[in-house]
C-alpha cells in the first residue's frame, strides 16, 4: 500500500508491508496525506477564462522531477505499519500534449484540485505532419517522448510510479492515495494468479510479475481474434454473469470485422480484458523496458497505426511468453508438484485459459525472447479488469451513472434501470475512497468554507460503473460513436469539483 504526502508540488509514497493473508497495513486515511497546500488561495473560487488561457504555463513542461522533491518531511499517520527504512518514491504524472486546449486544462485542473503532482507535459509545441505516418506521427512521438522522460531519471527513481494519461480526454476523479492503493492491490492479486498458473519458482526465476497496469476495454482493437493481443491475454476477473445470462455473447456478424464505425454497441455484454493505452500506471523501471521495446517495434513497423497497436502487441506476446514458461515449468518435478496445489484466489481460475495457444506464436515468441539481453519477453504488463484505476468509456457507453452514494434511492433506481445483479452493485462507497482525504478539504477555516470542508465522498457525485459499483480514479472519454465525445463538455458540470473549482 502507499503512504502519501504532498511534497513541494510532487507526490511521494512508500510501500508498506502486508500481513500474511494479503491484507494491507494501510494508512488510516487521516490528516495531511494529500493536502491541497498549493491550492488554498484558489479554493472556493470560480474558474475563470484567464486560468483556462494560461493554465498550461503553471505546470512543468517536459522537465524531469529533481531529487529535491524526493523526501517526505511530514508525519503521515498509519496503522501498525512496520518501520520504513527505504527512500520514499514519487508519483510522476506524465501527459503527452502538443498544444493548448480547454480539455487539456480540465486534466490540469482535476489533477491540481485532487492533490496530484504537477504534470510533466511531453511533446509540447511539436507538430505532427509526416505524411508517411498515421496521425502525422503523433503516436510515435508519444512513445518516444515518454520514453525519453523515464530514461532521463536515474536508477534511484526505479521504484517511482509513472501515471501516463492522454491529454485531451482524461479527467481525474479520486485522490492519488486511492489510485496508488488500488495499483498495489491489483498487482498483488495478479501476482497471486501468476504464481498459481506458472508456479512460484518458475515465476521468480523468469522475473514474471506485474508492474504496469493499463486500462482495458471490451473490444480487442486493432487486432484480429486470432492474434495474441486478442486470444492470449488473461480472461477477465469480472463475474461470468455480470451482465446477466448473455454475458460475453457477440453477434455472429462481428467475427473478424475490422470496421471502426459499428451500429450501436455490439460489445455491451462483453467483459473487458483488452488493453487500452489511454491511461496506465507503473514503475519507472518497468516503463523504461516497455517503452524501449515499443520504440523498437514502432521504428521497425513504420506506419504501425497507433501506440495502442504497439502496446497491445507487446502485451499479447508477453502472455504467449508466459504460457511458454508455464509449459516448461509443468514438465519439471517442481511444476508437477505445483499442479496439485489448489487455487487460492477469490474466484476460480479462468476457464480454458491454457487450451488455445497457437503453436507458431509460442515458437515465434521463444525466438524473440532468446534475442533479448534478459533472455525473456516479460514486461510486467497487466490490465485493470474492474476499471478501478481507469474507466474507458468506449464500448461501455451505457455502463455508467453519476451516483451520490449517500442517496440510497438514487442507487436503487440506477441499478434497477440497468438490470444490475444485486450481488454486484455496491450499496455503499468503498473504503479506499471513503477514508481518503475529503473532496473539499482545505487548511483554511474560513466560515464560508465550513459547509464544504468536511463534506464526505459519499455526499458528492462520482461517475460509477453501475455493474461493479466502482467509481474509477480516472475517467477516459474515448467513447466516440453518436457524438459521445461531447460528454467532455456536457458532463463537466457534473464533476464534484466543478461547483467550487
Amino acid at each position: 500500500m502507499g503512504l502519501l504526502d504532498r511534497v513541494n508540488g510532487s507526490i511521494a509514497y512508500q510501500k508498506v508491508s502486508s500481513n500474511p493473508d494479503g491484507s494491507s497495513l494501510a494508512p488510516s486515511g487521516g490528516d495531511g496525506a494529500t493536502g491541497l497546500k498549493g491550492l488554498l488561495a484558489r479554493q472556493g473560487r470560480v474558474l475563470t477564462a484567464f486560468f483556462l488561457a494560461v493554465g498550461a504555463l503553471l505546470f512543468y513542461i517536459g522537465s524531469p522531477v529533481s531529487d529535491a522533491h524526493a523526501s517526505v518531511e511530514g508525519q503521515v499517520p498509519y496503522q501498525n505499519a512496520t518501520k520504513i527504512t527505504h527512500k520514499p518514491s514519487q508519483l510522476h504524472l506524465v501527459i503527452p500534449a502538443s498544444k493548448e486546449d480547454p480539455n487539456l486544462c480540465k486534466v490540469f485542473l482535476s489533477a491540481a484540485v485532487l492533490g496530484y503532482p504537477a504534470p510533466v507535459v511531453i511533446n509540447w509545441g511539436q507538430t505532427f505532419d509526416d505524411p508517411g505516418l498515421v496521425e502525422g506521427g503523433s503516436h510515435l512521438a508519444k512513445i518516444r517522448g515518454v520514453g525519453e522522460y523515464v530514461n532521463s531519471l536515474d536508477s534511484s527513481h526505479d521504484e517511482d510510479l509513472v501515471l501516463m494519461v492522454d491529454g485531451y480526454d482524461i479527467w481525474l476523479q479520486l485522490r492519488p492515495q486511492t489510485l496508488i492503493d488500488r495499483f498495489f492491490e491489483i498487482n498483488r492479486k495478479a501476482d497471486a494468479r501468476i504464481q498459481w498458473e506458472l508456479g512460484k519458482e518458475a515465476a521468480e526465476k523468469n522475473g514474471v510479475k506485474q508492474e504496469i497496469v493499463f486500462g482495458c476495454q471490451k473490444r480487442c482493437w486493432p487486432w484480429k481474434p486470432s492474434d495474441p493481443p486478442c486470444y492470449a491475454v488473461p480472461n477477465s476477473t469480472l463475474p461470468e454473469d455480470i451482465y446477466g445470462p448473455g454475458t460475453d455473447t457477440l453477434p455472429d456478424w462481428l467475427e473478424d470485422t475490422q470496421d471502426v464505425n459499428l451500429p450501436g454497441n455490439p460489445f455491451g455484454l462483453t467483459r473487458q480484458r483488452f488493453l487500452n493505452s489511454g491511461g496506465a500506471v507503473g514503475t519507472v523501471r518497468a516503463f523504461r523496458k516497455l517503452l524501449d521495446q515499443a520504440l523498437k517495434l514502432a521504428e521497425v513497423e513504420g506506419n504501425f497505426g497507433s501506440d495502442q497497436y504497439i502496446f497491445s502487441h507487446i502485451f499479447g506476446d508477453q502472455e504467449v511468453w508466459r504460457e511458454a514458461v508455464r509449459r516448461d515449468s509443468a514438465n519439471t518435478a517442481q511444476g508437477r508438484l505445483h499442479r496439485l496445489q489448489p487455487w487460492n484466489g477469490q474466484r476460480d481460475p479462468p476457464k480454458g485459459f491454457h487450451s488455445h495457444f497457437i503453436p507458431e506464436h509460442i515458437t515465434e515468441v521463444r525466438q524473440k525472447a532468446a534475442a533479448t539481453k534478459e533472455g525473456n519477453y516479460e514486461f510486467g504488463i497487466g490490465v485493470d479488469h474492474e476499471s478501478q484505476i481507469v474507466l474507458n468509456t468506449v464500448f461501455a457507453e451505457e455502463d455508467t451513472e453519476w451516483l451520490t452514494f449517500s442517496n440510497t434511492a438514487q442507487l436503487v433506481a440506477a441499478y434497477s434501470a440497468h438490470g444490475v445483479n444485486p450481488a454486484y452493485g455496491a450499496a455503499e462507497l468503498s473504503g479506499d475512497i471513503a477514508t481518503s482525504l475529503p473532496p473539499y478539504w482545505t487548511f483554511s477555516h474560513e466560515a464560508e468554507l465550513e459547509g464544504w470542508r468536511n463534506r464526505k465522498w459519499d455526499q458528492v457525485p462520482l461517475l460509477t460503473n453501475v455493474f461493479t459499483g466502482i467509481p474509477p480514479a480516472i475517467i477516459h472519454h474515448n467513447a466516440h460513436r453518436d457524438g459521445l465525445k461531447s460528454r467532455r463538455e456536457s458532463w463537466w458540470p457534473l464533476t464534484h469539483y466543478h461547483p467550487r473549482a
